[in-house]
């Protein structure tokens, strides 16, 4: 119908509305966040069923509303329905979810973040790389697509680009030998793990996941991308501490 608008997009959460309803916060690619009603999708024979699911990617038509969007219909691009059948992979794959949708904004447009997501939804599903390293990778370029990343290449004070042994997250990135007197809280950080960041900031977020690391160096890169997440990410992700709660109990 003319007037009806279509976008690319993942459900990042599908939640029951209503007696047969679902409400869906869908991250697009140029309407960002969005909040969307999809009404009668619990119904059994609903055309929309299947389409309602987290994780799933599709080409949704919306019609817009006074606060939300109604859902009319969708193709399917990806299901991801695989990430179901482990609870490990789809606490990942959750946790991916809430990231995006505490950093995201309903019309602030996502090619990006969507495209990360994606991509990031494929690696988890490859049992090739490991699902901790995954996460890493997701959180440092979710940071930088919004524009909060750290500053790896050079020295945030001198512009130095060797001789750094050292980042600050009060001051967002690498700190050099000259200027550590200048750093608030500065951190050590070994040539592997400053190499390693680097790495991933500086990849296109396609080939991004194309390496593997070891068990030291994937652990220092983790802790440190984690401890800088939290300074942004004033948030307790219960994806993760279910994830937590699976870890510890294997």
């Amino acid at each position: 119908m003319e007037g009806d608008i279509v976008v690319r997009g993942i459900v990042l959460t599908a939640a029951l509305y209503g007696e047969y309803d679902k409400r869906l916060v869908l991250l697009t690619d140029t309407l960002g966040r969005i909040t969307v009603f999809a009404n009668s999708a619990r119904r059994e024979k609903s055309p929309l069923k299947a389409v309602c699911q987290s994780f799933t990617m599709a080409r949704f038509r919306l019609r817009q509303g006074r606060n939300a969007y109604t859902l009319i219909s969708a193709e399917i691009e990806n299901s991801f329905r695989e990430m179901a059948l482990d609870m490990e992979k789809m606490c990942y794959g959750a946790y991916m979810c809430e990231l995006m949708d505490f950093f995201t904004h309903e019309g602030v447009g996502a090619a990006a973040e969507l495209n990360l997501l994606y991509v990031s939804f494929l690696a988890l599903l490859d049992n090739r790389y490991d699902n901790r390293l995954i996460k890493t990778v997701f959180e440092l370029k979710t940071l930088d697509i919004e524009g909060i990343g750290l500053h790896m290449g050079a020295c945030v004070i001198s512009g130095d680009k060797e001789n750094i042994h050292h980042i600050d997250y009060s001051l967002g990135g690498a700190v050099c030998d000259g200027c550590l007197k200048r750093a608030k809280h500065p951190i050590r950080i070994s040539a592997g793990a400053l190499y390693t960041m680097r790495y991933i900031l500086s990849s296109g977020i396609s080939k991004v996941y194309n390496f593997k690391l070891e068990e030291h160096l994937l652990k220092e890169v983790s802790d440190l991308t984690t401890g800088y997440l939290k300074r942004n990410a004033d948030r307790e992700f219960k994806s993760l501490m279910i994830l937590e709660n699976i870890t510890e109990s294997m």
